[in-house]
């Protein structure tokens, strides 16, 4: 395990640092840390003016340091030295430890920064993040552990990943992960409260991600209706005492669901079920899940068919006469002079006032990006991303819009 400190050019007094039932008298918390932690190796990062105040006294108090040359922060381009210098002391997949108790201006900051970009990009695990609480008029100073505040990082990244894609898998472990720790700890021993929903919930929005990644309306819907039966209450509780930076994005989380929720779908009126579906479609656009978004509107096309001809949506053989009704539209749209198909009667004949030629041109379009898609680019005369894009943001949902007006009211 590596421990990264860092020497500013301050007059550091000597103290007594305490960690839990340990001591250690010097003028440096570093030395501290490294008697009280198994540290293998000491990188101290300093200036050439801290050098000159601290480095022979410093080495001598931590025999195993070493000794890492970075300016002094004054601009954007010598952060970034910095930056690089931290970056370089590090192996992947090493063990670090942080020191952010000395060091100029912004840089103790700006370097745990670096640590946890390191713990993302280079599978470096930070074993803790220490702060020496040195007090003039005390004899002893106690090192605090700031390695909770790692956990920030984890709660910025689930967020913002909730925000650009609807997804809340990782929010959702990070709650099954604070309410797991707290009892596999034996914290309910010892504590008044302890947390009852956070678990619960945390796999009931997992679960709902994974519908919406994998384009499962259905249990989609399913699994929003049960969110009602959590006790908001309860979960407010549970999230004020043990997820605090959960409790700014709860009510958003429900709020953007909670629109899908619809208890035994397969059981509830198709043309309820459909809006539903046509909701989550413009969900995916907005979010600019493209692929689900083609792939949700091609089946939506079938299934708004297949109500208005009063078939059963969820049948296979059903599904694939629309299928065959809407293909053969599509070769008959190109010679009409040739007799209708038989495939094509249904449509005509249960459904009067379907304008035929929007639905052929409508229909082509949508298989073939659909198709495009399914065979990722294996095929001579591919589609370019960029116009599949521009067809799901300004086409689809108004044109499943338009379908949907053949649905009896």
């Amino acid at each position: 395990m590596k421990l990264l400190t860092f020497l500013g050019t301050g007059n550091y007094a000597q103290t007594t640092y305490t960690w839990e039932d340990q001591e250690l008298t010097t003028k440096y918390v570093a030395a501290a840390i490294n008697e009280f932690f198994d540290i293998d190796t000491v990188q101290a990062f300093l200036t050439t003016e801290a050098r000159d105040t601290h480095w022979m006294m410093f080495s001598k108090a931590v025999e195993n340091a070493e000794e890492v040359f970075i300016p002094s922060g004054r601009s954007e381009e010598e952060l970034w030295q910095i930056f690089e210098a931290v970056v370089n002391a590090v192996e992947p997949g090493e063990t670090i430890v942080l020191d952010v108790t000395h060091s100029f201006r912004s840089i103790p900051l700006f370097v745990f920064l670096a640590g946890t970009y390191l713990q993302k990009s280079r599978n470096v695990k930070i074993g803790g993040v220490y702060y020496g609480a040195y007090e003039r008029d005390r004899p002893r100073s106690p090192i605090f552990d700031l390695t909770p505040t790692l956990k920030f990082i984890d709660w910025l990244t689930a967020t913002d990943k909730f925000l650009d894609t609807g997804s809340a898998k990782d929010l959702g472990q990070l709650l099954t992960n604070i309410q797991r720790d707290f009892y596999k700890q034996g914290r309910q021993k010892r504590e008044p409260v302890s947390p009852r929903q956070l678990s619960n919930f945390g796999k009931r929005i997992q679960a709902i991600s994974e519908s919406i990644e994998l384009v499962r309306p259905l249990k989609l819907m399913e699994e929003t209706a049960l969110l009602d039966k959590i006790s908001y209450e309860d979960l407010q509780e549970d999230v004020g005492a043990f997820a605090q930076p959960f409790s700014l994005l709860l009510d958003k989380i429900q709020a953007d669901y909670h629109q899908f929720a619809l208890p035994n779908p397969r059981e509830a009126s198709s043309q309820e079920t459909l809006r539903k579906q046509v909701d989550l479609l413009g969900w995916y656009i907005d979010k600019s899940l493209s692929a689900q978004a083609i792939l949700m509107g091609r089946e939506l096309t079938v299934s708004v068919l297949c109500v208005a001809l009063k078939f059963n949506y969820l049948g296979k053989d059903e599904r694939q006469d629309v299928e065959r009704g809407l293909n053969s539209l599509v070769v008959w749209r190109e010679d009409t002079q040739k007799p209708r198909p038989l495939a094509l009667e249904g449509l005509v004949t249960m459904i009067p006032d379907l304008d035929l030629d929007w639905l052929s041109k409508f229909w082509s379009r949508l298989r073939e990006v659909r198709n495009d898609l399914a065979h990722t680019e294996m095929r001579s005369d591919s589609l370019s991303a960029a116009k599949m894009s521009d067809f799901v943001k300004k086409d689809l949902l108004k044109d499943i819009k338009t379908l949907m007006t053949v649905l009896p009211q």
